[in-house]
């Protein structure tokens, strides 16, 4: 095992490869610092925040809390036109998506038909 190095943010943690990069340029980040720098920087740039403070950190699809911190809050958007909808939770958007292709493949009078009747 080659020489460790410890993290800037977080000393506990050790930066693998003696804390170089393949090219040798210093490696001053743990995987996590790297990934948690990552997602407050796309999350700035998103105007992800502002988004959630706006929704009152709920939900736009099920109206229950979201995690500010967590990846598994999406941004959810158009696909067609790119509009924005709201910030959703993973499951929600992947429901959302499977209402969208159910709709666009069988119409929203079927599904609605269906719906009753298995009701």
């Amino acid at each position: 095992m080659g020489q460790q190095a410890k993290c800037l943010h977080n000393p506990r943690v050790l930066v693998p490869n003696g804390g170089k990069h393949k090219d040798g340029t210093p490696q001053l980040q743990c995987k996590e610092c790297v990934r948690l720098t990552k997602w407050a920087s796309r999350r700035r740039l998103l105007g992800y925040d502002e988004q959630f403070e706006r929704q009152g950190g709920l939900c736009a699809f099920c109206g229950l809390p979201l995690d500010r911190e967590s990846n598994k809050t999406h941004r959810d958007h158009n696909h067609q036109t790119g509009e924005q909808r709201g910030l959703v939770h993973a499951r929600c958007n992947q429901m959302i998506s499977g209402i969208e292709d159910a709709m666009a493949l069988l119409g929203v009078e079927r599904i609605v038909q269906w719906m009753r009747r298995i009701k």
